[in-house]
């Protein structure tokens, strides 16, 4: 699984950005990325015909969508326009094993260090967050006290100036900051995929996960010159920090020195979560251990999910900070998945009560009813018919688009017919997911009545392409979901028609049903594998430079060998 060498090569890192970190994982597998990846080295090289000024110069929109967050508002995740996110992909991929070192040489306290997963779901590997558990643990076995504190709204709050200075250090990036360095192109590029906004990275693509952590180590690095704190005082899960002192400081003290850390880089620390943590204090540990002891097992009776359920219940009011429900659902995935047709019915109506309790269980539930209905045809469709002409609308109301794009999949999934009007206020909005699968669900004729698209057909234009409805723009008329829909704006665009000689695809129903009930498993136990790992090397120090997660799989570019 772990294995000693470089992360691979640049070209191996561009198509692994474009394939596995394009689209925000939030999102349901039907919406892909591999025809980017595959033929990333003659679309990149069309793409520079134009010449790197032209790139420069390109301003383009992200689409929007808010995914629900455990017991906070919803997040508002970005699918960035896909020329702008291969500018971006193209100087990370590139310049990758600098941008690892500077970060690890910066920080000596990160616990989510940058690291290429060849295998998982993803392709920058999700860190373990039982670090940050870890950590904690044993510095209550060696200090009075600790201080937790994490970075507000850290994404969404980025300056994309500070991008050059996290790589080059912040008076060497001010004297340079017109040049052509890849670190000034960098951030224009960040800074050109959301309309020129200087504030803000997408939450969703992999290339800002590299992005923040160096932002996140430069703001490290001034925390430790201003303390003298060590990797044995302090540690950082991507924007949550536990600071210690072997030197004295009080907690405000060092509340404090973070908070000059931070503003050095234009951020700001969450006042409501910056606490002075006594070691006294009763650290939870073990939970997920009680969680997994309840499991049913084969046979997998009612009794036992009953039981089940009571368990996770009783967890759920005992650490109702932590978002235990989802964990012990999903690990609990291949019980479902096996409990007698006869038992459905009861589960089926536990597990839409659980989403409804808590609505990041979304993406759990739409895979269970997909995996159930195909493996063992038993779902009770009509429950989940009413269950959608209720909940669709509501959710539409309060601009839910997250789980909205998650039911319109689950719908084309099983097939189920609902009435247009539902979708009164889906029509309102300008999101180009729920257009794209409202229009294909109507063209197999899910949809009794009249889809409303006039809002959404303004964006089939060339102008369309670079805005907010961009996905809806170039896969409407190509998936011919409308008779008569002409691709002739994309034919004329200089960068789309690119990816429209190539087949480029960005949606693909069928295989986002095949994932779900085969590699989409496969992936996610190579996810947990990769985690725990991650978990247990850490402990003893290991050089983030020397491992990659992931064997030489088999992603060689056939198709396009001439990068």
């Amino acid at each position: 699984m772990a294995r000693r060498g470089s992360a691979k090569n640049a070209s191996a890192r561009f198509r692994r950005l474009l394939s596995h970190g394009f689209f925000a994982p939030e999102l349901p597998p039907c919406f892909v990325s591999e025809d980017l990846a595959r033929y990333r080295a003659t679309i990149w090289r069309d793409i520079e015909t134009h010449g790197i000024a032209a790139l420069d110069k390109l301003v383009t929109h992200t689409s929007w969508f808010n995914f629900p967050r455990f017991s906070r508002n919803d997040r508002r995740h970005g699918v960035i326009n896909p020329i702008a996110y291969m500018a971006i992909a193209k100087i990370v991929a590139d310049k990758f094993v600098e941008l690892r070192a500077t970060s690890r040489r910066r920080s000596r306290m990160s616990a989510s260090p940058l690291m290429f997963d060849w295998s998982g779901t993803r392709a920058i590997l999700r860190s373990n967050i039982d670090l940050l558990d870890d950590f904690r643990l044993d510095l209550a076995s060696r200090r009075e006290m600790y201080v937790s504190a994490d970075l507000r709204a850290f994404y969404h709050s980025v300056y994309t100036h500070t991008i050059p200075w996290a790589i080059r250090g912040k008076a060497a990036a001010k004297a340079d900051r017109f040049s052509s360095h890849y670190a000034n192109r960098l951030d224009r590029y960040c800074r050109n995929a959301q309309d020129q906004q200087t504030i803000g990275l997408p939450v969703g693509p992999d290339t800002s996960r590299v992005i923040g952590e160096l932002i996140a180590s430069a703001v490290d690095e001034r925390l430790r010159l201003d303390t003298g704190i060590t990797s044995r005082d302090a540690s950082r899960y991507v924007d949550d920090f536990t600071i210690s002192s072997d030197n004295g400081l009080s907690g405000d003290a060092l509340i404090a020195a973070a908070r000059r850390a931070a503003a050095e880089f234009e951020l700001e620390l969450n006042h409501d979560k910056s606490a002075i943590v006594a070691t006294s204090t009763y650290l939870v540990n073990g939970w997920k251990h009680v969680a997994r002891n309840h499991r049913p097992t084969p046979p997998y009776a009612l009794h036992d999910f009953k039981r089940f359920f009571y368990e996770v219940g009783r967890l759920v009011r005992e650490l109702p900070e932590t978002n235990v429900e989802k964990w012990a659902l999903q690990n609990a995935r291949v019980a479902f998945l096996g409990a007698s047709t006869n038992d459905w019915g009861s589960l089926q109506s536990h597990l839409v009560n659980a989403y409804r309790r808590n609505s990041t269980l979304i993406s759990l539930l739409v895979e269970l009813l997909i995996e159930r209905h195909r493996d063992r045809g038993d779902v009770i469709v009509e429950s989940v018919r009413d269950f959608l002409d209720h909940r669709i609308p509501a959710l539409a109301l309060e601009d839910r688009t997250g789980e909205l794009i998650w039911l319109l999949f689950l719908m084309i999934a099983l097939e189920i017919k609902i009435d247009a009007q539902r979708f009164e206020r889906v029509f309102s909005l300008e999101e180009p997911m729920c257009a794209l699968l409202l229009s294909a669900a109507d063209a197999r004729g899910l949809i009794v009545g009249t889809v409303d698209r006039s809002l959404w057909n303004q964006s089939l234009t060339c102008d369309g392409l670079r805005g907010p409805m961009w996905l809806y723009a170039y896969e409407l008329p190509r998936n011919g979901f409308i008779g008569n829909t002409s691709t002739t704006h994309i034919e004329q665009d200089p960068y789309f028609s690119i990816l429209h000689a190539r087949s480029v695809n960005f949606l693909s129903l069928e295989d986002g049903l095949t994932s779900i009930t085969g590699a989409m498993r496969t992936r996610r136990r190579a996810d947990n594998l990769h985690r725990a790992w991650l978990r247990d090397e850490f402990t003893e120090d290991f050089d983030v430079e020397e491992w990659e997660i992931g064997g030489d799989d088999e992603e060689t570019d056939d198709a396009d060998s001439d990068y």
